[in-house]
């Protein structure tokens, strides 16, 4: 059975803490921010390495910020990531973070719920192209 992924828009809605943030602005010493979106890991590496190859210095545990003038180049590097999910092209996933082994599986869950992912990236999206409007960064709060 295929693995869900989804975006949760509550902080009450997440059981655990194995969730990234997705803060609007910069950081405020605080977590599960109510204006926040999250993420399980495995809906997160659908484009992870989209984040890392255009925020210097991420990682994956740590508070991250991108700032807005790369939010542009963000939105545009998930539209293609969608657009290789629609085509089945999944070859440009940099294993950077994580190890071919990683990849490959990722591929193969992205291949086994090809709608899921392409939800996902679609409500991903149109939230950053909000944040885009608002001229905020984008706070990143790892695991």
């Amino acid at each position: 059975m295929p693995l869900e992924f989804n975006i949760y828009n509550d902080p009450k809605q997440l059981e655990g803490t194995a969730y990234i943030e997705f803060l609007p602005g910069r950081y405020n010493g605080k977590c599960w921010n109510e204006n926040s979106i999250f993420m399980d890991e495995t809906t997160f590496f659908i484009f992870e390495d989209v984040i890392e190859s255009i925020l210097e210095g991420y990682d994956h545990y740590a508070f991250n910020e991108l700032p807005e003038t790369k939010i542009p180049l963000l939105q545009t590097l998930l539209e293609q990531r969608l657009i290789e999910i629609c085509n089945e092209c999944l070859y440009t996933i940099t294993p950077t973070l994580y190890s071919a082994v990683k990849k490959d599986l990722i591929i193969k869950e992205i291949s086994a719920n090809k709608k899921g992912a392409i939800e996902v990236l679609e409500g991903f999206i149109v939230w950053i192209q909000g944040l885009k409007k608002q001229n905020f960064p984008l706070s990143i709060l790892g695991i």
